[in-house]
């Protein structure tokens, strides 16, 4: 967390002469850190100017002078609530509908159906799926039409579907359930038809919003994968869905938000990441899952699997 005695000397407002902010190196290390300690992405020093101008948008709409007052509040008591917009100016939340679809086809034909089938089996009528730094809700919704569309919902089978992420901008719209055509783009024809609203008069026409039946099949909250206590207290589940995070944090933070995917996953269950992360060091917590390589897919590593 932020310690006011580690208070930086003299952070000036930062604007050049071009009227671009700009971070010194030393008053860069401190905000990184901040942002670093609160959600564990970590911002190397050639992202200064993207990182400056983040915290420039969060001075303007406070009102305030410059990166020194921002600090002085961000750091107070009374700035605690600053961090989830800190953290929603600086996330990258690009998401969209059916995102990286044949891992998604994979996912359906290698681990749902055979999960499904598992749980009838074992007389289990309730599966929990979450997906982790949810954003705007474009996975979990993707996540709830596969289930519609494959006839799992209403039946002998109870559905949980909880998104989680740092951003409060982000959950809003995910709440909201309305986007424009490029995160649709995927969603195909006759689930678009089926499911979505719209509304031809609104910008351009490219405003498209989920029906009820659907958002009532997900729900949001906030979440940092960088807290173990909430992470527990959201409970276990069947299915984890991280794609696409954990390539913004350092092997620290990774370690940890690792560990609370592995915690809140059933010992059978499954948790899929993207294509571009590696956690080949957390092994110990999660073993890749060989025979899921299309989907790829990790389950809990066995107990007393030593460290890399």
């Amino acid at each position: 967390m932020p310690s006011a005695s580690a208070a930086p000397a003299a952070i000036s407002a930062g604007i050049t002469s071009s009227n671009r902010p700009q971070l010194s190196p030393q008053q860069f290390e401190i905000f990184a850190k901040i942002v670093y300690d609160i959600s564990g992405m970590k911002f190397d020093a050639n992202k200064s100017y993207f990182l400056a101008s983040k915290l420039d948008t969060r001075v303007q709409a406070l009102g305030l002078k410059g990166f020194d007052d921002y600090y002085t509040y961000l750091t107070s008591p009374s700035g605690r609530p600053e961090y989830g917009y800190l953290i929603d100016e600086v996330s990258i939340n690009e998401t969209f509908f059916y995102r990286h679809e044949p891992q998604l086809q994979a996912f359906r034909d290698e681990i749902l159906m055979p999960l499904v089938h598992a749980r009838r089996a074992q007389k289990q009528s309730r599966l929990r799926i979450w997906s982790a730094a949810s954003s705007t809700g474009d996975e979990l919704y993707t996540l709830a039409l596969m289930l519609k569309d494959l006839g799992l919902v209403g039946k002998d089978l109870m559905w949980e579907l909880v998104g989680t992420d740092i951003c409060h901008d982000a959950l809003e719209k995910a709440r909201a359930g309305v986007y424009r055509k490029y995160n649709i783009r995927n969603v195909p024809p006759a689930l678009l038809q089926q499911y979505f609203t719209h509304d031809p008069s609104s910008q351009s026409g490219e405003i498209w919003s989920l029906k009820p039946e659907i958002k009532s099949i997900c729900k949001f909250q906030e979440g940092n994968l960088m807290d173990a206590s909430r992470c527990g207290a959201l409970g276990k589940f069947d299915i984890v869905f991280c794609r696409n995070v954990l390539i913004y944090f350092d092997e620290a933070s990774k370690e940890k938000a690792v560990q609370n995917l592995a915690n809140n996953v059933h010992e059978d269950g499954f948790v899929l990441l993207g294509h571009s992360e590696n956690i080949y060091s957390q092994r110990h917590i999660l073993r890749p899952d060989k025979s899921h390589t299309n989907s790829i897919a990790y389950q809990k590593a066995p107990p007393g699997t030593p460290k890399l």
